[in-house]
C-alpha cells in the first residue's frame, strides 16, 4: 500500500508542477526534484529488508556477495542516471540529459570490470 501513497503524492506533485511552471518554472523544477528525492528515500528504505534477505540466502549457498553488491550498484546507477536525465529533459537541457546517460553507462562499465576480469580468468583457466 505504500506504493499507492507514493504514486498519489507524485501525481499531485505533477499537477502542481504543471500549474507552477506557468508562473515560476524554477519552483516547478524544484518541486519535481524534491518529490522524486522523497519518493526514492521512502522506496529505498522499504527495500533494505528484502535486500538483506537475499544477501543471507546467497551467502548461505556460497555465492559471493561481491557479485550481488555489484549488481545492486549497477541497478542503482541506472535508476539514478535515468532520474537525472529525466530532470535535465524536464528543464529543457537535452544535451545534459545525454551526457548524464553516457556518464551512467561508463560508470556501470567501470563497475563491472572486475566481473569481466573474473570471467576472462575463468575462461582462460578452462582453456589451459
Amino acid at each position: 500500500m505504500e506504493v499507492f501513497k507514493i504514486l498519489i503524492a507524485v501525481i499531485i506533485a505533477a499537477v502542481f508542477s504543471v500549474l507552477l511552471r506557468q508562473y515560476r518554472p524554477e519552483l516547478s523544477l524544484l518541486l519535481v526534484v524534491t518529490t522524486a528525492i522523497i519518493a526514492l528515500v521512502i522506496i529505498l528504505s522499504a527495500l533494505s529488508q528484502p535486500f538483506e534477505t537475499i544477501a543471507q540466502k546467497l551467502s548461505a549457498h556460497g555465492v559471493e556477495m561481491s557479485y550481488f553488491k555489484i549488481a545492486l550498484k549497477a541497478v542503482g546507477i541506472g535508476y539514478v542516471t535515468g532520474f537525472c536525465a529525466d530532470i535535465c529533459r524536464d528543464a529543457g537541457q537535452t544535451s545534459l540529459a545525454s551526457l548524464s546517460e553516457t556518464v551512467g553507462k561508463c560508470s556501470i562499465f567501470i563497475l563491472s570490470l572486475p566481473l569481466v576480469i573474473n570471467i576472462i580468468d575463468l575462461a582462460l583457466g578452462f582453456i589451459k
